[in-house]
């Protein structure tokens, strides 16, 4: 079956009830990725009183899980490229919700960083074959909202997180509020069964049963309409050589190595500012005066705030695109986390998280977005991959930076200016790629994707 003409039928499918379990079971995978992201910034004040260790040693042991998401991201991604979607994602659930549920049994901050890094290497591959997977299935007029909807299980993972810690930490201690992470364990079989293989590797690989049963799923009439898709499709014998030639140096060849160098700095930006705000946070807020519940319940609204922002900005992007929308969220979360500095009282400064959230930390979501559509089908989870691998460096330099300012004592304004300005750097690169993208159509250079006519729906 010609690939080409597969990604159009899928681009022009209708909504089904495959493509809603597909989103639900891909959004509860993302939710306990961003549970175990954000568990530990909601455990932290515990953790330091009980381990008496330094501020500067705990943004170490955050950033553990930074170094193995962003190990996952690269390895896990680039053997889902070669070995088929479906089987690394079930390795990575079984990776970060089982060495998240270890790290309980340690009373150290050298066993507990170590069971960070091995959940940060199955998280940090669970994203990005979670997002490629949606992004090969989703319909064209639906693909931002259904992968900002799955994205948007970090920020369920992340109220999880300090609801579980707010009512269980106090009377039962630290532990239990990682056993949570049992649950996805025991639904391994499940997950097995339902989860579907790409379609792109199921005809690279000549199992057209099981890809005449997936579609099947979406559309009774698939052979009818397969054959009206390939009769609408323009290729020619050199054009369809040049994908199936594609490989992961296509990342930095003269179509998107600009683009990809970008993208690399905007991710490192966004993990910078939400890793570091995530982990210290609570501690932030709790060292300024605030009891340990109400510091929590700043987290609950940031990953709330981000949940509303997420859908909010997908739905809005796929009506206006992402030229305009993109530097606009970024230069207005930046604002917003400057303005966390600034001495209010209570209801302003949930105020401001909430803009946080809605703004700086959804930007971030809709980037996954942005990255989904912006690489060919043949580089996808490779583009991604790497995007989401090379973004842990800032995702490990936030929380060791936001320790580091913490024990030199430096005031909350400058605390919270230091993530802001992050911000602006995304908000120029995402400009930057725009402008590139858009003289590269001047010159009429092909996508990979784009040699396919549309489709009219009967």
């Amino acid at each position: 079956m010609n690939k080409i003409v597969l990604s159009s039928f899928l681009n022009n499918s209708k909504l089904t009830n495959f493509h809603k379990l597909l989103l639900f079971i891909c959004f509860f995978i993302i939710t306990f990725s961003g549970y175990e992201l954000s568990v530990f910034g909601a455990i932290v004040p515990v953790v330091i009183k009980e381990w008496n260790i330094s501020s500067t040693q705990v943004g170490f042991i955050g950033s553990s899980a930074m170094f193995g998401m962003m190990l996952g991201a690269i390895l896990l991604s680039f053997l889902a490229d070669k070995f088929g979607l479906k089987k690394l994602l079930i390795i990575s659930i079984v990776i970060f919700n089982f060495f998240i549920v270890l790290a309980t049994f340690t009373d150290s901050g050298l066993m507990f960083g170590i069971c960070r890094f091995m959940a940060g290497v199955g998280s940090g591959g669970a994203t990005p074959i979670v997002i490629s997977l949606i992004t090969e299935y989703a319909p064209k007029k639906s693909k931002a909202k259904m992968v900002a909807f799955a994205i948007c299980g970090n920020q369920v993972g992340g109220i999880l997180a300090s609801f579980v810690a707010m009512n269980v930490m106090p009377r039962f201690g630290w532990e239990p509020v990682l056993w949570l992470s049992f649950l996805p364990l025991l639904l391994i079989p499940i997950f097995i069964k339902i989860i579907p293989e790409s379609p792109q590797f199921l005809v690279q690989n000549n199992q057209e049963e099981k890809l005449k049963s997936l579609l099947y799923k979406i559309d009774k009439n698939y052979k009818e309409n397969l054959e009206n898709t390939a009769q609408l499709i323009v290729t020619s014998k050199v054009q369809e050589e040049k994908v199936q030639k594609v490989s992961y140096l296509e990342l930095f060849t003269k179509r998107f190595a600009l683009g990809t160098v970008l993208i690399t700095l905007i991710y490192i930006c966004g993990l910078l500012t939400i890793n570091g705000v995530n982990v210290w946070l609570p501690q932030v807020m709790n060292q300024n005066g605030y009891a340990l519940g109400s510091s929590l319940t700043f987290s609950i609204i940031l990953n709330l705030g981000t949940l509303i922002g997420t859908i909010l900005w997908a739905i809005t992007a796929d009506k206006i695109g992402f030229k305009i929308l993109m530097p606009v969220i970024y230069v207005m979360g930046a604002i917003s986390l400057f303005g966390m500095g600034i001495k209010a009282n209570l209801i302003i400064l949930y105020l401001f998280v909430a803009l946080i959230g809605i703004f700086a930390f959804s930007a971030h979501s809709l980037m996954n977005t942005f990255v989904s559509q912006y690489y060919p089908t043949e580089i996808r989870t490779t583009g991604l991959g790497f995007a989401n691998s090379t973004g842990r460096i800032g995702g490990m330099l936030g929380p060791i930076i936001g320790g580091m300012l913490l024990t030199a004592n430096v005031s909350i304004t400058v605390w919270f200016l230091s993530f802001a300005i992050p911000g602006i750097l995304a908000a120029i690169s995402i400009f930057i790629i725009n402008l590139k993208t858009k003289n590269i159509k001047k010159e009429n250079v092909p996508l990979p994707e784009e040699n396919a006519k549309p489709i009219e729906q009967n």
